[in-house]
């Protein structure tokens, strides 16, 4: 029992370190926002997949909101913190409620907690700047990159699956 409770942990922070890593690496910068679009959200998705809704959910919550801090993001870290921890278990609560033969119904998970995720950043950012107006073309950027999250976590998964520690995290 104590060894799963340590493979439980050691895979939660490498997926942390994962999503903190292609969150702060791999971004496009947008001027629209003065932000970035990343692919750190495809890594939340895989962390939710490789380790279940709630080991998943801290390792986006904590790698999400270390990229943030090491970006120069430190204000929306802690809301980041949340919102991160949160899609990640609106996802895995929603596909463990859908029925069991639907294939990939983690994807429709994805799609509810990346709606999640762009209606709370568009409110804590509308609270920050004080205009729930100006922040509304922050609404595609969030879009496209919920959209990329989902596509790279597809192709990463199918490849991944067919390794051996991907079988390996698989069992956990």
């Amino acid at each position: 029992m104590e060894d799963k409770k340590i493979k439980e942990l050691v895979y939660t922070s490498l997926l942390a370190a994962l999503v903190c890593v292609a969150t702060f690496i791999i971004k496009v910068p947008s001027p629209v926002t003065n932000g970035y679009t990343h692919l750190g959200d495809g890594f939340i998705f895989i962390a939710v997949l490789l380790l279940g809704k709630k080991n998943g959910a801290w390792a986006g919550a904590i790698g999400a909101s270390l990229a943030d801090i090491i970006g120069g993001y430190s204000f929306y870290a802690v809301p980041t913190f949340i919102i991160k921890g949160i899609m990640a278990l609106i996802m895995g609560t929603v596909a463990e409620k859908l029925p069991g033969g639907m294939k990939h119904k983690w994807i429709a998970g994805a799609l509810a907690g990346s709606v999640w995720q762009i209606f709370a950043y568009y409110v804590v950012g509308s609270v920050m700047v004080g205009s729930f107006i100006s922040t509304i073309s922050e609404i595609p950027g969030n879009s496209i990159q919920s959209a990329a999250g989902i596509i790279s976590a597809t192709l990463f998964m199918t490849v991944f699956k067919h390794t051996p520690i991907g079988r390996d995290m698989l069992e956990c």
